[in-house]
This record gives structure tokens, C-alpha cells and sequence, in this order.
């Protein structure tokens, strides 16, 4: 919990000191936060499973191997998402704004099925206490990345010209 707190305060801090990215910087940035966060996912949810035995490797590694591929796919199309956004940032319309946000739901709707799709699977590799200490550190790391992209995307205009 006390790295958690510490790693949250580090992109608060980074927030703060960046400025926000343009349309042409989103892709660059993105690809750095998701190859930061792939290098060390392994790395982060074995040390955070404590103790994680080889055959639950052999069996949960697969798996999640299969869900951070189709995850990558749900992080493309938000970032598809974000780059139209910043596209039409100075010129938004109502019409245009209720499409990003009716998108933006899909997204979460189609994420959530992913989700859902893919706790039966993981259940077959861990124990459910294992499994639920799996989707907290995963949610953590989501939590961080979401974090640091959003932040970067300036809040939506809501005053006339």
C-alpha cells in the first residue's frame, strides 16, 4: 500500500510539471507509458502475488499473456479515442462531444465484457484469494497508466467562443 501511495504521488507530482500533449504527441507518450508498464508488469504482479509457484506460472502466465494483448487492443481504441478529442479540442461541437462520450461508454461496456470474459479463465489458474490479490495489483497498474494519459489531455471546453 505504502508503494502504491508513493508511486500515485510520483505522477501526481510529474502532472504538475508536465504540460499537457498535443494531438501529435499522444501516440509517442502512450507508446512509452505502455512499454514502461509491460516491462514491468511481470515483474510487478509476480513480487505482488508473494509467492507464485511454478505451476501456477506454468498455468496463469498464458492466460494473462492473451489478456494484456486484448487489453493492448482496448488501449489503442482509447487512444484513438483521445487523439480525436485533441483533433477537434478547438473546434468541438455538441454533436461531436456526445460521440466521443457515447464511444467512450462502448468502450468501457466492451471492457467490462473482457473482463468478464476472462475471470473464468483466470480462475482456473489461481485460488480465489490468489485471484483477488491478481485484480488488485492489476487494477493498480491500470489505475497508474489511466492516470498518467488523462492527465496529459486538457478538460473539455464547456464556454461559447
Amino acid at each position: 500500500m505504502k508503494k502504491l501511495l508513493l508511486m500515485i504521488a510520483f505522477v501526481f507530482a510529474l502532472t504538475m510539471i508536465v504540460q499537457p500533449v498535443l494531438a501529435d504527441d499522444i501516440d509517442e507518450y502512450v507508446k512509452l507509458i505502455k512499454s514502461d508498464i509491460r516491462a514491468n508488469a511481470k515483474e510487478i504482479i509476480t513480487k505482488g502475488m508473494v509467492t507464485f509457484t511454478n505451476e501456477e506460472a506454468t498455468r496463469f502466465w498464458p492466460v494473462y499473456d492473451a489478456y494484456m494483448k486484448e487489453l493492448g487492443n482496448f488501449m489503442d481504441a482509447r487512444v484513438a479515442l483521445l487523439k480525436d478529442y485533441a483533433d477537434n479540442y478547438d473546434k468541438m461541437t455538441d454533436a461531436k462531444a456526445q460521440e466521443l462520450l457515447n464511444r467512450r461508454f462502448d468502450h468501457l461496456r466492451l471492457r467490462r465484457k473482457l473482463d468478464e470474459d476472462y475471470r473464468g479463465k483466470f480462475a482456473q489458474t489461481l485460488s480465489p484469494r490468489r485471484l483477488v490479490r491478481f485484480y488488485q495489483i492489476q487494477h493498480e497498474l491500470e489505475v497508474l497508466l489511466e492516470l498518467s494519459l488523462v492527465s496529459q489531455v486538457p478538460k473539455m471546453k464547456w464556454w461559447g467562443e
